[in-house]
């Protein structure tokens, strides 16, 4: 019988901090991360994507440290990891270093999030670098093709939208506006600091209280209630002359709350989601018609997508997506097999059970839990609810996920017959 490790305990410290620490003796690492409940996900659209040009900002200087290298040079230069990252509902700073260097992490990470300098200078030149980064996504069709589908999908709201904003929001932050912003946002009720690896709890509890003391109270940041996808099914096309076709189908998934999860879980192991799925055998493996073929599912507060993605020779792309399609009729119609939904439980016991090596992981799956659950879901019960999901679970969660009226697609690629792709977008009905 397994034994996992239970959740680590939350200690709210004073003015609302949350704080997780799991303690790991086997670890020669300690990984910190600071999970701060605002992303794009928070934002109005004159607004889009300034969460995540705070989260460059706060690599640019700080009163301690007034340069990126001093910043930088902190956790690399004692051999660690320093980096960051903002989503749809957080964002997240975190460093990973030798439990020797545990204190710097702390004073490293706290002094970014609460003294940044946001000089207005700094805000000239980072819009400058965020700007090159959209242009660089809109050079990416392997990339672009998803921002295409979202805005196809959801339209004018935060689902619809790139995390990194536009250039022409991004041309409009002051730093006024951007200081603003950040002192509403950073604050101790709207943050969780999650620690794990070769480190004392009370040690680390105090560290902890001390270096983040100065961030205001605050409250909880509120996501903007999500409407839904547009109707479907739809096709966006953007014809250009690149040498692969890439293509995103997109359903209306579910919320992180919702029961149907696990077996969206199991639905999504099994259908696209890694080398042993029904795609990727069929189209890679047997027929040899993409190289690159997936998919995945992602869960918001009250909504979710559920895409599948694939990058083609030109000349295969309707082949490829008619046996996308046909694929998904079957699990719609049939749900998966016995072996099938055996071998994904032991795949997501044998994933989780790996994820444990890792202090960064384990850090980030505890701080990622507390923020949006508020609580971390002990790997007995997600493994628990895997273990119950039956083939009629599947069944109905792809009859569920799986309707003519949510599906969306974007195509970029040499392609300027709509119609014909056109005609293959339906998983109700043989097309």
């Amino acid at each position: 019988m397994n034994t996992y490790p239970s959740p680590p305990q939350c200690y709210v410290l004073p003015g609302g901090l949350c704080a997780l620490i799991e303690p790991l003796p086997y670890a020669h690492s300690v990984s910190v991360g600071c999970f701060v409940g605002v992303g794009a996900g928070h934002e109005d659209r004159h607004e889009s994507g300034i969460a995540h040009f705070i989260e460059h900002m706060l690599f640019k200087g700080t009163q301690r440290r007034p340069s990126p290298k001093m910043i930088v040079d902190a956790i690399e230069g004692i051999g660690g990891i320093l980096d960051a990252y903002t989503s749809f509902e957080s964002t997240v700073y975190y460093a990973k270093v030798a439990d020797i260097y545990f204190d710097r992490a702390i004073d490293a990470l706290s002094d970014m999030l609460i003294a940044p300098r946001f000089d207005p200078l700094d805000v000239e030149k980072e819009r400058r670098v965020i700007a090159e980064e959209l242009h660089q996504t809109e050079d990416t069709p392997s990339e672009l093709v998803h921002l295409l589908l979202d805005a196809a999908m959801w339209g004018d709201q935060p689902l619809g939208r790139d995390i990194a904003g536009s250039e022409e929001t991004i041309a409009t932050f002051t730093a006024e506006q951007i200081v603003t912003f950040w002192r509403t946002h950073y604050t101790k009720r709207n943050m969780v600091i999650s620690i794990a690896g070769h480190v004392d709890v009370q040690r680390a509890l105090d560290a902890v209280a001390a270096a983040f003391d100065a961030l205001p109270e605050g409250a909880p940041g509120v996501c903007l209630p999500s409407k839904p996808p547009l109707p479907g099914p739809a096709l966006t096309l953007r014809c250009d002359d690149n040498e692969q076709g890439n293509f995103c189908l997109g359903f209306r998934g579910i919320a992180y709350n919702d029961p149907d999860r696990r077996a969206l879980l199991a639905f999504d192991t099994v259908v696209g989601s890694g080398p042993s799925s029904r795609l990727f055998q069929e189209i890679r493996e047997e027929r040899g018609l993409a190289y690159n073929i997936g998919s995945y599912s992602r869960e918001h507060h009250d909504t979710g997508k559920w895409v599948v993605f694939g990058s083609v020779e030109p000349p295969n792309l309707r082949a490829c997506l008619a046996t996308v399609m046909a694929e998904l009729r079957r699990v719609r119609n049939e749900g998966i097999t016995a072996d099938e939904l055996a071998q994904v439980k032991e795949q997501v016991k044998g994933g989780i059970l790996l994820s444990l090596e890792d202090t960064w992981a384990i850090a980030s799956r505890n701080g990622a839990h507390q923020l949006r659950y508020g609580r971390v879901i002990p790997i007995e019960q997600v493994v628990a609810e895997v273990e119950t999901v039956s083939r009629e679970d599947v069944l109905r969660v792809a009859q569920r996920v799986l309707c003519d009226q949510h599906l969306h697609m974007a195509v970029i690629g040499p392609y300027e017959d709509a119609a014909d792709l056109e005609a293959l977008l339906t998983v109700e009905r043989a097309s």
